[in-house]
């Protein structure tokens, strides 16, 4: 287990969602969940901290940012989208 000192407040304090992000990155299910908890769609939640909320926004926007550079660009040839690129230097 990590030191204390080394841990995000998100991991400290909540550690279910980042295991839950864990097991989703990379997936389908990541972008859901993450609108899930940036959005209150029940009504009833206290809401995050300034910084429990800055880094959730900040993985939502790693995701976004990843998924964007693994999609073709319009115009785009398919060998120069970033992930055949990486798989052909492979």
């Amino acid at each position: 287990m990590a030191n204390s000192d080394d841990m995000t407040e998100l991991e400290k304090k909540f550690p279910r969602i980042v295991e839950k992000l864990a097991l989703l990155w990379g997936h389908e299910g990541v972008s859901p969940f993450l609108t899930h908890l940036l959005i209150d769609d029940r009504g009833d939640r206290h809401g995050f901290t300034g910084d429990i909320m800055a880094e959730i926004m900040f993985l939502n926007n790693l995701h976004e940012d990843m998924e964007s550079e693994n999609q073709p660009q319009s115009g785009q040839a398919l060998w120069e989208n970033p992930l055949i690129k990486n798989l052909q230097s492979e």
